[in-house]
């Protein structure tokens, strides 16, 4: 890890697990799906791992587990009304949500990359209630391939008009920093999201915050000093 600040002009965003506490629900919503459709029980620990796929990857990682051809779409689409039944236990995460706002006020265009579907994101949107800090927003309808390649990554700097080196992605699971790395971005892992803090420290991310008071004060910092002063601002790398 390094603490010399590069001269970002973007920030980049996960949802689920980065920004908004998601991961249980998830869960329940996947065991829900596959024992409904497939007729078999998922260890959570392995369910966790999936999440920063897409939907559509995640209802056919369990096929060799049945002799039949699952209807996909139904299952895509039960996971979803799970989900929204059950939206009541998602929990904003304040501080994050906060370092993205202090990443727009300190002159940052921002982006949401997610592994959300379009139709995920219709209903869960407006109850992230990040209007007018958000510039743009890439999820996995948006993209051939979605994470953990790096399409979803490299349609938002595009959209942004920016170059790799001149953004960082925040995003809690392996599957953000695969996909970060091969858009050629840096990458802020977070330990309090879907996959555990040994796994993200393996994958050799340029900072990695426990807390979500961490990321805040990151971007804190730089909201702190008139915008066209955040490019070569130092800022101490959190401790892990």
């Amino acid at each position: 890890m390094t603490a010399t600040q590069p001269p970002f002009r973007c920030a980049l965003f996960d949802i689920d697990g980065t920004l908004v506490d998601t991961v249980d629900l998830i869960v329940r919503a996947l065991d829900h799906t596959f024992r409904k459709h497939l007729g078999v029980q998922i260890s959570r620990d392995e369910l966790r791992r999936t999440i920063g796929l897409p939907l559509h990857r995640q209802v056919r990682l369990f096929d060799h587990l049945v002799g039949f051809v699952p209807d996909h779409r139904a299952m895509e689409a039960d996971e979803i009304a799970y989900y929204e039944s059950h939206q009541h236990l998602e929990r904003i995460i304040p501080e994050a949500v906060q370092a993205l706002k202090h990443a727009r006020e300190a002159g940052l265009r921002t982006a949401l990359v997610t592994s959300k579907n379009r139709v995920e994101l219709e209903t869960f949107l407006p109850r992230l209630n990040v209007n007018g800090w958000v510039d743009v927003v890439v999820s996995a309808s948006d993209v051939a391939r979605p994470k953990p390649a790096p399409d979803p990554v490299l349609v938002a700097l595009e959209r942004l008009n920016a170059l790799p080196e001149e953004a960082v992605f925040v995003g809690d699971t392996v599957y953000d920093i695969h996909c970060a790395r091969e858009a050629g971005v840096r990458v802020i892992a977070v330990g309090w999201g879907a996959h555990p803090t040994e796994m993200l420290r393996a994958e050799a991310p340029d900072w990695l915050f426990r807390e979500p008071a961490q990321l805040r004060e990151f971007f804190r910092s730089m909201a702190r000093r008139a915008p066209s002063e955040v490019a070569g601002v130092s800022i101490p790398t959190a401790s892990e």
